[in-house]
């Protein structure tokens, strides 16, 4: 129909877990497609257990299958081959290991689509890295220039797999595209590294051509200045402001009520204001932290200077701009608990709205997927399930 979503009638075989795959595979879900989440009891998602689970799941579908029998094997080609799409985040030589590499699922499906995402990919003499997102973002050196200047680098956090996961989803999309277009499908080998490593250009391209090491430069930047984040009002309350060209200079500084930094010299090119960033920010700090971060927002975005407070995660919940975007969708999980859980970043405009429902619990679907999918009998799946086999 017309106004379905994207991907209605696209079938994708999810054997990811923890992060970066389960987000792709929610993002797929979402957009239509009919996710079959295929995990087991014998060595469960490790994410199940918590309820982040309940957000990276959602709008899919839930096969318990034993991948470790023969028989379980068996019927996982079987899915495969009513599938179009088969994504898995193992470490390299693990899906093959388990029977199911490209060169099987190709043989079961021509024109399947694999993507497969591994710390630093298949191939390459850093293959057999085993790595979560986090300790990737320093193998990239991501996090070497993400702190700030003459400190030690950022530790910790989870920007990898979020990153990673979007850039799945997409790189599906454009394959499913592309097996529209020439009816080929294809096997797809990313590496998380090195979806990582084009998140920082600049700082590669600099060393490439240059030789140089970027050093971390904090909430500052290359070009605009000012540029930073200012304490206000309160406790823990910041708030992000930016000058991107020189009429946003002006505006601020009459913010500000500082005619002196309006009419220096000096400061009137954004290169001129880099050579005066402890000055300026300085003078910022003076101004915020007699307002709170909402009002100096506001302040600001009707003088024409771009400006936002940095919010905590409790704050971001409650935000109300994300509150009138749609954004949360209020759900009963299967732990029980009623929870707002987020949708897409982005809108289908004149289409169906996102396809949203809990996340499933282990082996939920197992009627639907082995009885109307793949035609077994309740015997059938009532003796697979006595053998540990749907398990």
């Amino acid at each position: 129909m017309a106004h379905d979503l994207p991907l209605i009638g696209v079938r994708v075989i999810d054997l990811s877990w923890i992060i970066a795959g389960p987000t792709a595979t929610r993002f797929l879900a979402m957009m239509g497609a009919e996710v079959i989440k295929v995990s087991s009891a014998r060595r469960p998602d490790p994410s199940s257990r918590g309820a982040p689970f309940q957000a990276y799941n959602q709008a899919k579908l839930s096969a318990a299958l034993n991948l470790a029998k023969p028989e379980g094997l068996a019927l996982a080609k079987q899915l495969i081959a009513l599938s179009d799409v088969v994504i898995e985040n193992f470490a390299a030589g693990v899906i093959e290991r388990l029977g199911l590499g490209y060169d099987v699922v190709a043989a079961v499906k021509p024109d399947i689509i694999m993507v497969s995402s591994s710390g630093t990919g298949h191939t390459g003499p850093h293959k057999d890295y085993v790595a979560y997102g986090s300790l990737l973002q320093h193998y990239t050196g991501w996090n070497g220039i993400s702190g700030y200047p003459q400190r030690e680098p950022i530790k910790g956090g989870l920007w990898a797999d979020p990153w990673v996961g979007m850039e799945l989803a997409m790189i599906t999309v454009a394959a499913l595209n592309h097996r529209a277009v020439t009816g080929q499908g294809q096997y797809i080998d990313v590496s998380m590294a090195e979806a990582l490593s084009a998140s920082i250009p600049e700082a590669i391209l600099d060393y490439q051509m240059n030789g140089a090491m970027r050093p971390p430069q904090g909430n500052r930047d290359t070009w605009d200045a000012p540029h930073g984040v200012y304490r206000c009002a309160g406790e823990d309350r910041w708030l992000a402001i930016t000058v991107t060209h020189d009429a946003e200079w002006q505006a601020l500084c009459r913010v500000l009520g500082r005619s002196d930094l309006a009419a220096d010299p000096d400061l009137a090119t954004a290169a001129g204001r880099r050579q005066h960033q402890d000055r300026l920010d300085a003078a910022i700090t003076a101004w915020t932290c007699q307002h709170e971060d909402d009002a100096a927002m506001q302040q600001l975005q009707a003088a024409g200077v771009p400006a936002g407070p940095s919010l905590d995660i409790v704050r971001v919940y409650h935000d109300p701009h994300l509150r009138a975007s749609g954004y949360f969708t209020r759900l009963q999980t299967s732990d029980g608990e009623t929870r707002d859980l987020p949708g897409l970043p982005w809108r289908f405009v004149g289409l169906e709205p996102p396809h949203i429902t809990a996340a499933p619990v282990l082996g939920q679907h197992n009627a639907y997927i082995y009885g109307t999918l793949l035609g077994l009998s309740a015997a059938d799946i009532a003796r697979l399930v006595e053998a540990q086999i749907i398990y």
